[in-house]
């Protein structure tokens, strides 16, 4: 799936597209997301961030965490590929 890319900073969770002015899902690192939401039940925003630059290489700051979790935006993302991929399904199998 791809979406506009809206800023010039490249969110946690995705990586510029082939297509200029595009963002593509980086599935490992939504994956690493949902698993640090978890963490967040017993462990602070700081040791979360920290595991996950550890874990996907990839820097995200305890408040960028903060506001993936707390606007909705990590388990959304997810959410709005699965909704469009039973779209897509759902129109190609029915022909006219």
């Amino acid at each position: 799936m791809k979406t506009k890319k809206r800023s010039r900073t490249i969110p946690f969770g995705f990586k510029e597209s082939e297509d200029h002015g595009f963002l593509e899902i980086v599935p490992s690192e939504m994956e690493a997301l949902d698993v640090a939401e978890n963490y967040l039940k017993t462990c602070s925003y700081r040791e979360v961030a920290e595991w996950l630059h550890r874990k996907t290489g990839r820097y995200i700051s305890h408040v960028g965490l903060r506001k993936r979790i707390k606007n909705g935006t990590a388990t959304q993302t997810k959410a709005d590929t699965e909704a469009e991929g039973s779209e897509v399904s759902q129109s190609s199998t029915t022909t006219v």
